[in-house]
């Protein structure tokens, strides 16, 4: 809140909690503003974003002085193209935005002065393709008949690029006038977006097609509508978006601000519980996570800290610990705890607009140990701002399933994945040609997996292909098997995959015949 007063201006600002075993207790501070002149003239500037009857659905994006060097933006707008969100944060003469979309090509935002449309406009055009090697960022004009021409005289400074997971991430500074265009904080302007098609001409500014493009009007750049998971103000245990696992009834809630995230997460069990953030794969490494726990009853004995999740079940307390307003609860066979956390630290990054990895995992007693595999599971590009996870293909009509199979044995299972012929107990086909058998026992699994071509064949789990982990594999010269386990990175890159190193695959085997390709191997249930 800000109070305008006579001969000065008092900043009230409600403090972090002084006490996490209890009911939130804060105290108050006020000072008069120094330098009153400056910081009058400053606020009266942009009045629109910082009167005192200002809504609480609205963020302000600007802020006095320099723009924040550690990476926070202010204002945020989540747009239904391709996962395209854009954030920024201006002052009184300068404006940063990040700009990212769910693709594999350039991205680009524009403002149109005159209308809602691709024409004419000044937009800003970046792509970094081969793993960053060839960054473009830029102002171009878009003009009518689909022209696209970079402007000679550019404005953008401090670019940057990157692109992970199929997300592309542009950010840029610019001021708010030049030679091209001018920005006004304060009044409404027509705002665009857009993504290339991908191939060979993915960082090509050219035309997009309908579907790759979008707009919205009268957007105030001083002021932005809150996501669906934001507060405007200090954050509370007022969760606005929550998550239901299938892990032991896991679930967690968040809400956020434009510079913290509180989160709330609750378990049917007498132990720990966990939750974590990959910004690679859905993969309990590597991850930084945040693991709770505490005694019965009473909250004494908390024990909520960052881990560091690595190969090899290595998990290691983070140095630089971050989380602030701590609690926790355990009732019978439910244990709950609630933190906050900085968007971003040293160590990781959260952002409301880009979709980020998640993962969890409960388990018994109050330190942190080998959980078991079905004690843990996640879900791929979860956003934070808006609660909204990754669409999800439903399963083809008229597939045939295994109801009613027993697919589990004693024993080891060689004999059943080198046998002649194979003796699965399991088998699913597909409507596209693929066959899948398949074994277990309680540690292993035994595939096989078919398709009528002359190549490769594939197969793993997920609900989309980028973070999945899968099975790639193909015969040689003499039907010997290339058979390897990736995390899925691209879906037009060959070679954007991660090989999984060491190979968890044993008894491999590939065979060619009549033009069926067909690989078997034994791998474990749970890897690292």
């Amino acid at each position: 809140q800000i109070l305008h007063v006579f001969g000065g201006l008092w900043f009230v600002r409600l403090f972090r909690p002084i006490c996490a075993d209890s009911a939130p207790k804060f105290k108050i501070s006020s000072e008069i503003g120094h330098n009153m002149l400056t910081r009058f003239l400053s606020l009266i500037l942009f009045a629109v974003a910082l009167t005192l009857g200002q809504s609480q659905n609205v963020s302000d994006c600007v802020v006095v002085g320099a723009l924040p060097t550690d990476g926070t933006f202010r204002c945020f707008f989540v747009t239904d193209t391709n996962g395209i969100a854009f954030s920024w944060v201006a002052n009184s003469t300068d404006i940063r935005f990040e700009v990212l979309g769910q693709v594999e090509s350039y991205v680009a935002l524009g403002f149109n002065q005159e209308r809602l449309a691709m024409d004419p406009a000044i937009a800003m055009i970046g792509s970094c393709l081969d793993g960053g090697a060839n960054t473009m960022i830029a102002d171009f004009q878009l003009a009518a008949g689909r022209v696209v021409t970079q402007l000679a005289e550019q404005a953008l400074v401090d670019i940057q690029c990157q692109q992970m997971n199929g997300i592309t991430t542009i950010q840029f500074d610019r001021p708010l006038i030049s030679p091209n265009l001018t920005l006004n904080l304060t009044e409404p302007v027509n705002v665009i977006w857009a993504n290339g098609n991908g191939g060979d001409d993915a960082d090509v500014p050219a035309n997009h097609g309908s579907a790759n493009r979008g707009g919205t009007a009268n957007l105030t750049l001083a002021t932005a509508p809150l996501l669906p998971c934001q507060v405007a103000g200090p954050l509370s245990d007022n969760f606005l978006c929550s998550f239901n696992t299938s892990t032991n009834g896991l679930t967690f809630q968040w809400v956020a601000n434009a510079t913290d995230i509180r989160f709330e997460v609750s378990a049917l069990v007498d132990g720990y519980v966990a939750i974590g953030f990959n910004e690679e794969a859905v993969l309990m490494d590597p991850a930084i996570s945040v693991i709770g726990s505490c005694a019965e009853g009473v909250a004494i004995d908390i024990d909520i800290r960052e881990f560091s999740l690595a190969a090899g079940r290595v998990v290691t307390p983070l140095v630089n610990q971050t989380l602030f307003d701590l609690a926790c609860v355990q009732v019978g066979q439910n244990t709950t705890i609630r933190f906050s956390r900085p968007l971003i630290t040293n160590d990781s990054q959260l952002s409301l607009t880009a979709p980020i990895n998640v993962i969890w995992a409960t388990g018994p007693g109050d330190a942190p140990a080998f959980h078991g595999n079905q004690n843990r599971l996640g879900t791929p590009l979860l956003n934070l701002g808006t609660g909204m996870g990754p669409a999800v293909t439903p399963a083809p009509t008229g597939v045939p399933t295994p109801v009613g199979q027993v697919c589990i044995v004693e024993g080891p299972l060689e004999d059943i994945a080198t046998a002649e012929p194979a003796n699965y107990l399991c088998n699913f086909d597909t409507t596209i040609g693929i066959s899948l058998e398949w074994t277990l026992n309680d540690t292993h699994i035994a595939y096989s997996v078919s398709q009528n071509t002359g190549g490769w064949v594939g197969f793993g789990f997920g609900s989309q292909m980028i973070g999945s982990t899968a099975m790639i594999g193909w015969c040689v010269a003499g039907n010997q098997p290339t058979v390897n386990e990736y995390v899925l990175r691209s879906q037009t890159n060959a070679n954007g995959q991660d090989l999984i190193d060491p190979n968890p695959f044993t008894s491999i085997l590939c065979t060619e015949v009549d033009g069926v390709t067909t690989v078997r191997y034994i791998r474990p249930l749970a890897t690292y």
